[in-house]
């Protein structure tokens, strides 16, 4: 993968000095005409032939080499599935402490204390009693 990736990157580079080089001849190009001299825009344009062949055939050679994408997209397709998955598993376990917390509540509910309030205002409490749900088991 490194190799497919670091040869890709040398093709870049390559393709970029071909438009640069392209660059200067349209500016020979611009120059030729300006100075109406056909001698240098007949080479100019057989330059800038040249160049357009160089840089197709850089052109063919990125397909080949962009079968990387094939692999970006199935990066990209396995972390939305992973991030989908995680997300869902965020909400069951949110679910699931919410039913262990109304759990929690309910029984100290059940144990809760006998509170008796006294003319001075103090509270005093007594110890927990439990209430029974049913009977029988």
């Amino acid at each position: 993968m490194e190799l497919l990736l670091t040869k890709f990157l040398g093709l870049l580079d390559e393709e970029i000095d071909l438009y640069g080089s392209l660059l200067s001849i349209l500016q020979k190009e611009k120059n030729a005409v300006v100075d109406s001299s056909l001698e240098k825009l007949i080479e100019s344009s057989k330059e800038k032939e040249n160049l357009f062949l160089k840089i197709r055939i850089l052109e063919e050679q990125r397909p080949v080499i962009l079968e990387i994408r094939n692999c970006q997209s199935s990066f990209v397709s396995l972390v939305q599935s992973i991030q989908e998955i995680n997300l869902a598993n965020k909400a069951l376990l949110n679910h699931s402490l919410e039913l262990v917390r109304g759990s929690l509540s309910l029984l100290n509910d059940l144990m809760s204390s006998n509170q008796i309030y006294y003319r001075t205002g103090k509270m005093q409490l007594n110890d927990q009693s439990g209430k029974l749900l049913s009977g029988k088991i």
